[in-house]
């Protein structure tokens, strides 16, 4: 949107978003739609508490400007299942990077190590 000051120069104006509002993309995939994406999967587990990261490396992932979607769980280490305990586990920043890494803040509001399950899935 562009908007002319009082001299009559055309300037670009800022974009605010209101609340339930999304803001146009910066950059990134430029905008552009991704139609058909082949998408792959895959699970990593980690012991902790409190906020800590962790790092992984995806097959086939396209670095830092790629799309990376992410989820986090409590798993029994016993069974193997996720489990939805007595502690809080969010999963904090997902930041894709060069190389097919990804990098991830996690936290377990818990005095001890849990054992924590990310769930990632991207686009090839």
């Amino acid at each position: 949107m562009t908007q002319k000051t009082a001299s009559g120069n055309a300037v670009k104006a800022a974009v605010k978003a209101g609340p339930e509002q999304a803001l146009p993309s910066t950059g990134g995939s430029g905008g552009q739609a991704q139609f058909n994406p082949e998408m792959a999967a895959q699970t990593f587990d980690f012991r902790g508490h409190g906020i800590f990261d962790g790092e992984v490396k995806l097959p086939g992932f396209g670095g830092a400007w790629a799309m990376v979607l992410a989820n986090v769980t409590e798993f029994s280490p016993v069974t193997d299942k996720p489990i939805l305990g007595s502690a809080v586990v969010t999963l904090h920043n997902v930041a894709p990077q060069d190389g097919g890494w990804v990098k991830v803040r996690m936290e377990a509001r818990w005095p001890e190590d849990l054992s924590i399950r990310v769930q990632f899935m991207w686009f090839l």
